[in-house]
């Protein structure tokens, strides 16, 4: 979460505002999102694996939806 944010921090030009709170009951101990296995059993690989374009994209589509309101 932490890689994201400062991606979209990145993105928007400003940092994004965080609260850390301790784990809750039933958190895992960490998460790691890692394509490689999908990649050697189904032989695919995503469109755009660069988390800055992604989060300025995904930052530019809501900004487009946004200004429809």
């Amino acid at each position: 979460m932490r890689e994201v944010l400062a991606a979209v921090g990145r993105a928007s030009g400003s940092a994004v505002a965080t609260v850390e709170l301790p784990r809750r009951a039933g958190d895992p101990p960490s998460i790691v999102a890692d394509a490689r296995r999908i990649r050697e059993v189904l032989d695919w690989a995503p469109r755009c694996d660069d988390l800055d374009l992604i989060a300025s994209t995904a930052l530019a589509w809501e900004r487009k939806l946004a200004a429809r309101r």
